[in-house]
Parts: structure tokens; C-alpha cells; sequence
């Protein structure tokens, strides 16, 4: 029995899960390149018998664990979840497993039996003490030097998960860019032969016949004419999505371009509405909240797929999701020059990224 075992530690319930992990998952159970897939994630909040149940469906041989986790501020305090993760893996004679991020790495390199263990992967998503440190960066006080502690302990965590493991050959680190690999090797210490680019993950590319039907199925439904250019931004009202540069780079192009169309696609609805209504007129442009299974029809209306990031490490390390959801459509990147993977796309397969 082929199993793998997978940790998430940054819950289920967040806005990358399904696309990022579940459906890859899937895929591999598919692809019957796994008998079976322990899907374990350490939840700080009560995750619902229902949502399991949900997960659990998308395949017979998807077996979803739930942990109750604590919160982090030194790498003691997480023995607790060391030693659930422990017991699970006694009850199971042999496993691959995948840590999704640092902090289930740092579970996972001191829970699993070496014995047992066929293969390691640590998927390195981001940067957690920079991220911390970004997050933080405007508190001041006596509030400033405890963050400062903390964004510490994020990073001693990363390079004891990221150096170069001396006790275990069959491991890898899973990168979603050159610059991530770079930051990682020059900052932690990795070791660069042990380095691989993440490619499961990546959305497939859609037929064009089916986004052809798309795009004019939901432009009919938006009441946005056939011959407009459409810009699309799907994000939130976040300081490193850079929204005011987003609005006001198509303002521009609208002044040029009448026939131009901004669609926005967020949970932050009313909040994005709130910043157009001043800038534009209500008939260039439209804001919705889409589930996740309708993201690609919609995202299908555009001609063009805005991302902009703040000029940072972490912006230049990432590899950003909507970036690759527009990919999967054809859509032309817009981009800012301030992520790498971005810069490398030109020319990728007549796949274009225009920078501003």
C-alpha cells in the first residue's frame, strides 16, 4: 500500500486550499500515483464534521485528520503537535509524506520514523519572518521588539526546516520560484541540489474552446459589449495587491480607451466599490465575489489579468496564484516588475506579460 501522508498547517479553511492542495491531491490519487492520501492539517478553530465530510468526498481514498493546534511562539511549543503526528505515524507501516510550509516541516522532521519513510517534500510557499516582520512593520512601542522576537523565532524555524538535513538523503524542497530557491540557499543554508520547482500545483491549461464559450457566456451575463477590452483584477483590498495602483493604472487607460472594462473579482466587495465610485463611471466596471469553482468562467471575460505587488523580497520570491489562474485562461499578464517568476514568463509559449 502506497500511502502518503500530508500536513497542512495553516488550516483548510483558507482561500488557497482547494486549488493549491486539495485538487492536486486528487489529481495524484487519480493518476494512481498513491494508493492512499492522509490529508493531516493542525486547525487552531473547530473545523465542522460537514467540511471534513465535503473534503473527504472528493475521492474514496482521501482520508482527512483533524488536529487541534496551538499557537506559536518558540519551536517548544510545538511538541505538542510533534506528538500527535508521531502517534498517527506508528500506526502506519510505510509513507511518503509532504509538509506544506515550515512550521509542518518542523512537525513533520521530528515526528516521522526515517525508518519508515520513503520520501520527504517541504513545500516552500514563502517567506513566514519576512511575511511576520511585513506584517508588523508600522507597530511601534514596546509592541515593536516583541514582534522583532517572534518574526526571530519564524526564522529559526525556517532555517532548521530549510538547511541541509544531515540524518535523512530522500527529501526535497519543493520552490515556486528561482528567487525563492536563491533567498533560500543564500539565507538558510539549503542546499541548492535539493531544490525542485513545484509544478503540481499549477493550474492546467484550459481548451480554448471552453473559454471561448466562457468569455461570451459571462460577458452576455455582465451586459459588458463583445468588443471591449477587459482588464481583471482578482485579489483583495491588501496594501502588497497594491489596489489604488491597480484602479488607477485602468483609470488611465480608460481616459485613452473608452471601450475598456475593469472587472474585479474579491471578497472585498464593498470595499473596492467604495474606492471606484470616485474615480470611475459606474458603466466601465463591475465588482464580484466568485466561489472558487466559477473563478476560471469569469476570469475567462478578460483580455488582460492585472498583477501588482510591492517592490520586496516577498513579492519578488512568490509565485503568485492569480498570476497562474490567468495563465490557465490565456489571459496577458500585467505586471509591475517586482515578482520574478513574473519577469521570467517572457516568452513563455506566446504566453505574454506586459510590464508597466
Amino acid at each position: 500500500m502506497r500511502n502518503l501522508v500530508f500536513v497542512v498547517y495553516d488550516g483548510i479553511l483558507n482561500s488557497v486550499f482547494e486549488g493549491q492542495v486539495l485538487v492536486p491531491l486528487v489529481n495524484r490519487l487519480q493518476n494512481k500515483e498513491c494508493d492512499r492520501i492522509y490529508l493531516i492539517s493542525f486547525e487552531k478553530k473547530l473545523v465542522s464534521q460537514e467540511m471534513v465530510q465535503k473534503i473527504s468526498g472528493f475521492h474514496p481514498h482521501l482520508h482527512v485528520i483533524i488536529f487541534k493546534r496551538n499557537s506559536f511562539f518558540m519551536s517548544w511549543t510545538l511538541l505538542p503537535e510533534i506528538r500527535k503526528l508521531r502517534k498517527f505515524l506508528r500506526s502506519i507501516d510505510s509513507y511518503e509524506i509532504i509538509a506544506r510550509g515550515p512550521l509542518a516541516g518542523f512537525i513533520v522532521q521530528r515526528a516521522l520514523d526515517y525508518q519508515k519513510c520513503s520520501h520527504l517534500t517541504i513545500q516552500a510557499r514563502g517567506l513566514l519572518a519576512e511575511e511576520y516582520k511585513y506584517e508588523y512593520r508600522h507597530v511601534y512601542g514596546w509592541r515593536k521588539y516583541f514582534h522583532l522576537w517572534r518574526s526571530r523565532q519564524y526564522f529559526y524555524i525556517e532555517h532548521v526546516v530549510y538547511n541541509k538535513m544531515q540524518n535523512f538523503d530522500c527529501y526535497v524542497i519543493e520552490v515556486v520560484s528561482n528567487a525563492l530557491g536563491d533567498f533560500l540557499v543564500d539565507t538558510y543554508g539549503a542546499d541548492r541540489k535539493c531544490l525542485t520547482y513545484a509544478e503540481k500545483d499549477v493550474p492546467v491549461k484550459i481548451e480554448p474552446a471552453f473559454v471561448a464559450q466562457w468569455s461570451l457566456s459571462i460577458r452576455n451575463y455582465l451586459n459588458i459589449p463583445m468588443e471591449a477590452q477587459v482588464y481583471c483584477f482578482s485579489g483583495a483590498v491588501k496594501a502588497w495587491q497594491c489596489p489604488d495602483l491597480v484602479i488607477n493604472y485602468f483609470s488611465d487607460i480608460y481616459k485613452k480607451n473608452k471601450n475598456s472594462f475593469l472587472l474585479i473579482l474579491t471578497f472585498d466587495v464593498d470595499r473596492f466599490k467604495n474606492k471606484l465610485k470616485e474615480i470611475l463611471p459606474i458603466n466601465s466596471y463591475v465588482v464580484l465575489n466568485v466561489a472558487h469553482e466559477k473563478i476560471y468562467e469569469f476570469l475567462a471575460a478578460a483580455d488582460y489579468g492585472i498583477v501588482f505587488r510591492e517592490k520586496n523580497i516577498i513579492s519578488w520570491a512568490s509565485r503568485p496564484v492569480k498570476a497562474m489562474e490567468y495563465q490557465a485562461v490565456g489571459l496577458k499578464i500585467i505586471h509591475n516588475n517586482t515578482v520574478e517568476w513574473l519577469v521570467s514568463l517572457r516568452p513563455n509559449n506566446g504566453q505574454s506579460a506586459i510590464v508597466i
